[in-house]
Formats: structure tokens, sequence, C-alpha cells
């Protein structure tokens, strides 16, 4: 027996299922997703080297260093705390503040929270919060912008490069079709020299014309400089090139903001980990600390193993 019309069993058109059959539907844009590509690859880039700028000594084995910057970098503050029920076990979560400020802008509690429903309420008598630098704003801001800039000067290089492949045009009747496909062959595939005969003539050749100057070395000066500007905010020093007549001084003064900038962000976590081991001092194995990040582990490696060879050496002469 069949079923009516319309009836119970019909199929209804699902809502959220596209039809492709319409247009513009479903269509991939190319050069949206490649300049999206650009600003994902600069970004990660950046923000690799701010979250590895410091190093945290002697954290407790329940925190996460990699977390805790991460949220600095991504929200300005985070929270290295220990629940009620877990005394002296310490976490480096994000954190929500549930109490209006005081009179120095510091707050007195706060809300450790964590990405997979974490949360448990904590104040000075149990952690501390941590600011990513000394005007609380999140360097996450920075980093979208330079991002932004160097996808913009990668386009610029990319199209200015374009305009610099100036094709060259095969004029001649149809009949020569074939000989001119052989022609641009043979130039492609750099042959010394080439078969001519008669009616060759008849084909003509000619160059299109985009009158765009090549800006290479400017467009490189220009994503050198953004890239001194993105140093600068991180606090990272660049060395710069010693120009004639300049002394060190100069040198050390023109890397003086960098410091700055970089003692900025320094001196909050030092705050932080003072804190905690004035306050929670006999939970830890040992004090907290936070110091510039540099690789003493290969330059130990380095040194221990160059010296072993420089000692066989000398034992062999």
């Amino acid at each position: 027996m069949s079923r009516r019309r319309g009836g119970k069993n019909r199929t209804k058109p699902n809502p959220y299922q596209k039809d492709y059959t319409l247009p513009g539907v479903g269509a991939y844009w190319q050069s949206q997703a490649y300049n999206t590509y650009l600003v994902t690859m600069y970004r990660n880039m950046i923000m690799q080297m701010a979250m590895n700028r410091f190093r945290w000594l002697n954290l407790p084995p329940t925190c996460d260093a990699r977390f805790l910057e991460y949220t600095l970098m991504m929200e300005g503050c985070a929270t290295i705390c220990y629940p009620r029920r877990l005394v002296g076990q310490f976490y480096s979560t994000r954190c929500v503040f549930q109490s209006p400020p005081n009179v120095y802008d510091d707050y007195p509690k706060w809300k450790s929270v964590g990405n997979n429903g974490w949360s448990y309420y904590a104040d000075k008598t149990s952690g501390t919060l941590v600011w990513d630098n000394s005007t609380r704003f999140p360097i996450m801001i920075g980093i979208e912008t330079f991002a932004h800039q160097l996808a913009n000067i990668q386009l610029t290089k990319e199209m200015n490069r374009f305009h610099q492949r100036i094709p060259w045009v095969l004029k001649g009747p149809k009949s020569r079709e074939n000989d001119m496909r052989q022609i641009v062959k043979q130039v492609a595939g750099g042959e010394l020299a080439m078969m001519a005969y008669d009616g060759f003539g008849d084909i003509d050749v000619d160059a299109l014309q985009t009158q765009v100057p090549f800006i290479g070395a400017e467009l490189a000066q220009d994503e050198k400089n953004t890239w001194n500007s993105i140093y600068h905010l991180l606090g990272v020093e660049n060395t710069t090139l010693k120009l004639e007549r300049q002394t060190e001084d100069e040198i050390h003064a023109q890397k003086s903001p960098t410091t700055l900038i970089k003692m900025a962000s320094l001196s909050e976590r030092r705050k932080a980990a003072d804190y905690l081991n004035e306050h929670f001092g006999k939970y830890l194995k040992a004090d907290i600390s936070v110091v510039w990040n540099e690789d003493n582990q290969s330059e130990n490696w380095n040194l221990f193993h160059n010296d072993k060879k420089l000692m066989q050496a000398i034992g062999e002469m």
C-alpha cells in the first residue's frame, strides 16, 4: 500500500544542508584562504617568541609554565593558587575577577578557571595573580597588529614580483600557430639555435610593459623594520648594524627602550614569584624565580664537549 503524498513519512528538508546548486554557495575563495594562512603563519611565529621569553624556575609540578605564559599573552593576567580542598597544591590557570579593585588597582578576590570547566574561588590567602606587564594590557593586541602588517608586506611583494613577469607575445598568421608554439618551446628549453625558413619574418615578437618598478629592496627594508618593531614589543634585543663612528654607548642607548619593556614584563612575574615564596614557602620545595630564557643547556653541552675535544687535541700533539 503506497503512502499518501505529504504524509508523516515524507522526508523533511535539512535546514543546515547547503544547496550547492545555487550560485556562490560552497565556493572556495583561494585568495581569502591564502591571506588567512599568511596572517596565521606570522601570528604563530610571533606567539612562539612571546611565549618563550621567560623561564620559570622551581615552579610546582602541578603548574604548567606553557599554559601560564599562553594565558598571560592572550589575556594579560593569570593566577597561581590552590583550591581550598587541596591546600598547597598550586595550579597555574586563567582567572576571573570576583571583586572590585582596591585603591592600588589590585583585585583581592578572583576565580581560577580552566578550559575544561575547572573553577574554584581564590584570594591572597591561597595564591596570587600574575600580570604580563606593568600596564596590564594583553600583548596579543600588538601581535595581531604586526601579523597583519607582515602579511600585507608579503602580499605586496608578491604583487610587485608579479608585475615583473613581463610576457612576450608572438604575433603571426593563424597558419603559423604551430611554428610559434615550437619557438616558445625552444626558447624555454634553452636551445642554442633555431632553424629559420621562408616566411619566418611573418612572425613578430612583442613584449607587454607594465611600467611597474621593482621595489624589492624597499619592501625588504620595510619587513626588517616591522620585525624590529616586533622585537621591541617583546623586549627582545636585536643587534643593529654598527655604523661608522658609532660608539658602544650609543649602541647601548638604542637598546635601553627594549630593555625597559623587557623589565616591565619580567618584574611583574618576579613580583608574583616573590609573593608565593614569602607567603607559601612551606609548600614549595624551592623558591620560585623567573629569568630571561636562554639555552644554557646547549651552551654547557657545547662547552663541555669542546673542552673535551681540545684536551684530546693537546694530548695528540
